[in-house]
């Protein structure tokens, strides 16, 4: 089988191409900054006849379609990009596929945050939770989710991931638990106390970014075309929660500090989902425990050689 992951430099893809090499699959990536090694395409996917000509090589069997613009906080900073950009390369995928007659199993990849504001009386949030967007991010996931319905009747097959918020070893500052360990493991490093931080009370259903792409890899084997599948843990933490499991790991005496720069202008104040319907449809369920992706995560910063 060959496979074709865009963003194959983010986080989540990443460790996709990992899994997917690991399982003996034909793994190519896109990134529009190019990758490590020949298989990890240097692609635009704005630009059409970049992704023509590179689907027309490839002729893939399946892609993992994992590219859009990243991060819900940086999207209230950059509305218009954070829109269009995810639009674009989703739309110049499937067009693609139309032009060369080709049929390839798509994963595509939203988010748990388009559920938004959600009532506590509706958790565990399942697929057909009306949907309360709380930010431009979560727009252009939606956006997304229509045009698999659209491009369907076309006779584009995909299916739709949800993920919740996923955590591990590679994942950059912007986000909880990324910037905590980093913190840590530079507090650690160099003898400060104080820890910088932002809203701990707000809870979500975080999950390994391993057990995630597993997850990728079963839908697009056992997913049905056309729906939509959560997938998380089931369990909500709050940052305060995670805060505390990762000081216990470190055993330094840190104390923390809030810090209005690392507040969101809107924030759920829960995000639990609902992955009854994957585990049905593919028996895909959590593994890892979130005190070993802890533990890895703080052991990926400390690896990380100090800044200048």
């Amino acid at each position: 089988m060959t496979a074709l992951v865009t963003g194959a430099t983010g986080f989540a893809g990443a460790h996709l191409m990992e899994a997917l090499r690991q399982g003996a699959v034909e793994a190519y990536g896109t990134s529009l900054s190019g990758g490590a090694d020949a298989r990890t395409r240097q692609t635009d996917l704005t630009d059409y006849d970049a992704v023509v000509g590179l689907l027309d090589e490839l002729r893939p069997d399946t892609i993992f379609h994992l590219a859009a613009f990243a991060s819900p906080a940086l999207s209230f900073k950059e509305p218009v990009e954070a829109v269009t950009s995810t639009l674009a390369m989703q739309i110049n995928l499937f067009q693609a596929c139309l032009a060369l007659r080709i049929k390839p199993r798509i994963v595509v990849v939203s988010s748990g945050q388009i559920y938004g504001m959600t009532d506590a009386a509706r958790l565990p949030l399942a697929e057909t939770t009306p949907l309360d967007l709380p930010s431009p991010y979560a727009v252009a996931k939606v956006g997304q989710e229509n045009l698999v319905s659209m491009y369907a009747k076309l006779g584009v097959e995909s299916v739709i991931a949800r993920p919740f918020n996923h955590i591990g070893p590679g994942q950059q500052p912007g986000y909880l638990v990324a910037d905590l360990t980093k913190q840590i493991a530079e507090l650690e490093r160099d003898g400060g106390e104080v820890l910088r931080v932002g809203n701990l009370s707000s809870k979500r259903d975080f999950t390994d970014v391993r057990d995630v792409v597993r997850a990728y890899i079963l839908l697009a084997a056992k997913g049905t075309v056309g729906k939509v599948y959560n997938v998380c843990s089931g369990t909500s933490r709050s940052g305060q929660e995670i805060l505390d499991l990762l000081l216990r790991a470190s055993g330094a005496r840190i104390r923390t500090e809030q810090d209005p720069a690392r507040m969101r202008p809107a924030d759920v104040p829960d995000l639990r989902g609902d992955a009854t319907k994957i585990r049905q449809d593919t028996g895909w369920t959590p593994e890892i425990p979130i005190e070993q992706t802890l533990a890895d995560t703080l052991a990926y910063w400390r690896s990380q050689p100090a800044e200048q």
